[in-house]
């Protein structure tokens, strides 16, 4: 598990959001303020951005939050210095949460079953291939997942003998979780659950407000340090400012006008309380950003920016590894047989409460969000969902051996693009879900190290690349002699690799209006796409997303 993250770390490109994150830790760090990606809170870009204080200039002068997405793009401009920075701050993520996250794996079978089963659940995590390309990606997923765990691990120990002490263990693990995003806040109602069942087994009645006064207070003192340290050197004027670009649509959110009516409550509480105003600025900035519908994913042949009920349902379809998914239905197969022992099971739940409770409350957010983005959004409860296969597993060692043996041949096999396959990846091309699925299911700007790696194996020097939006020096970074097709120019004799999300979303886009800046995009390329298609050979797909074309001659 350690080496393939290893290798994760070293042949992965930096994710749609990596090189954001890692500016934004490395400006809070640098400069000591909190001022842009205000839509995550800071602990896990601190951690990724601690490696750059050993460097002796900063990845970008100071910036504000409206200058953040061109800043992005010009820091690859220094590739060398931007890829020692992805790779330091990766073995930093990989040692502070994603190794944490795994023992907390562990722990959770451990404490829910017994020493086997979470033998088992940490193999089926840790060699899962909907697991193994996000610990490390500089993100905040690992680092919410670990707190997640933490906070399931705690509540046990103070659900079945109370007292403050074990809720003080609960409230440390909760402000752990929101400090790293603020989708933490969704394991609240486990720790709230905790009391309950704490005061049921006969405490006096005084002690659950006590209990949960603390749990909240020591959660709420962890994400206030975790803010203070990211504004070491806080300027009011530049806080202010930040809340006001978020609040009129400039800053990294998509927010339209809906954040206009809370700038003046956001402003008076940064008077008061400059860290609390901008996780306020963020939860609201991010809420509106779902309402709104602002990232139009595509799934099955459709592209639809209101999010789908059933998109995640079949995201676990579809990259769950084939192993976990075979056992699991052999398991739930054997349950229906066994239907008579049903109710005896039922009361067997009541100690799995906290995890039922978690997984559903999560699940059902997920399902009526518009974030449709992904197998990653799922970690924080991916052990949830695989614990009762590896209880299953444990009680035969012989099935569980086998399992986790080929999930560890098919990682291998798939090394080092998990993140652009599905449980049917040994298809090949006649696999039907290959590109069903968008997003950070598919590529989210990954496999460019890989792509390189082609184009010099095969002599390709002048290669092309058609990725819509993206900057070209990003391209450049890991393609020093590419260059990145504009829809306006001529297209020239030479190779061009097109990224898949140009298949999936312009023949789609042709027929359907989404909003007026991505309907601008797709009209800017449809008809540069249609000419490639009609004079160029095709190659294949190189990369595991990238489309390979020939255009023998130009194409004006």
């Amino acid at each position: 598990m350690v080496a393939l993250q290893v290798v994760a770390i070293h042949q992965q490109s930096l994710s749609g959001d990596g090189a954001y994150h890692l500016l934004a830790g490395d400006q809070a760090l640098r400069y000591g303020q909190n001022e842009i990606n205000l839509e995550h809170p800071p602990l896990a870009k601190l951690v990724m951005a601690l490696p750059q204080l050993t460097e002796d200039r900063p990845l970008a002068p100071r910036i504000t939050v409206d200058q953040a997405l061109v800043t992005v793009d010009r820091i690859h401009e220094q590739p060398q210095r931007l890829w020692r920075a992805a790779v330091a701050g990766r073995y930093l993520v990989l040692l502070v949460f994603a190794l944490p996250f795994l023992a907390a794996c562990y722990a959770l079978g451990s404490v829910y079953a017994d020493r086997r089963t979470g033998l088992v659940l940490l193999f089926l995590i840790g060699l899962s291939l909907s697991v193994v390309p996000y610990l490390t990606i500089l993100q905040t997923d690992a680092a919410v997942a670990a707190g997640f765990l933490l906070v399931l691990l705690a509540v046990p120990r103070f659900a079945a003998r109370g007292g403050l002490g074990r809720a003080a263990l609960v409230g440390l693990a909760l402000g752990l979780a929101v400090a790293a995003k603020h989708s933490g806040l969704l394991i609240a109602p486990a720790a709230v659950l905790a009391v309950a069942l704490a005061w049921r087994r006969g405490q006096r009645w005084w002690r659950a407000p006590a209990q949960l006064l603390v749990i909240a207070l020591l959660a709420a003192a962890v994400v206030e340090l975790t803010y203070a340290a990211a504004n070491l050197r806080y300027d009011s004027e530049r806080g202010r400012q930040a809340i006001r670009l978020y609040c009129q649509n400039r800053g990294t959110l998509i927010v339209g006008d809906r954040l206009r009516a809370a700038e003046p409550l956001l402003l008076a509480v940064e008077r008061r309380e400059p860290r609390l105003a901008q996780w306020l600025t963020g939860l609201l900035g991010i809420r509106v950003q779902n309402a709104i519908g602002v990232y139009p994913s595509y799934a099955f042949g459709d592209v639809r920016p209101e999010g789908r009920w059933w998109y995640f349902p079949a995201v676990l379809a579809l990259k769950t590894p084939l192993p976990i998914l075979v056992a699991a239905l052999a398991f739930a197969a054997g349950g229906l047989r066994r239907r008579r022992r049903w109710r005896r099971t039922l009361a067997d739940l009541y100690p799995y409460l906290p995890l039922i409770v978690t997984g559903v409350v999560y699940l059902g957010t997920a399902i009526g969000s518009t974030y449709n983005l992904g197998v990653r959004h799922l970690l924080p409860i991916l052990p949830l969902l695989y614990l009762p296969v590896a209880r299953g597993l444990a009680r035969r060692p012989r099935a569980a051996a086998l399992v986790v043996a080929l999930l560890a041949l098919e990682s291998l096999a798939l090394t080092p693009l998990w993140m652009s396959a599905t449980n049917t990846w040994w298809l090949g091309n006649r696999n039907p879900t290959r590109f069903a699925l968008s997003a950070s299911d598919l590529e989210y700007k990954q496999n460019f190290i890989q792509l390189a790696r082609y184009a010099r194996a095969h002599g390709i020097d002048d290669l092309k690349v058609i990725y819509p939006a993206l900057g070209e020096a990003v391209v450049r970074a890991y393609l020093p002699d590419a260059s990145l097709v504009r829809p306006d120019r001529p297209l020239a004799p030479g190779w061009y690799a097109v990224t898949v999300r140009v298949e999936q979303y312009l023949p789609v886009l042709a027929r359907k209006k989404i909003n007026p800046n991505v309907d601008r995009l797709a009209a800017a390329w449809q008809e540069p796409w249609r000419r490639l298609l009609a004079a160029a050979e095709d190659h294949g797909y190189v990369a595991g997303t990238f489309h390979l074309y020939y255009l023998p001659e130009a194409a004006p």
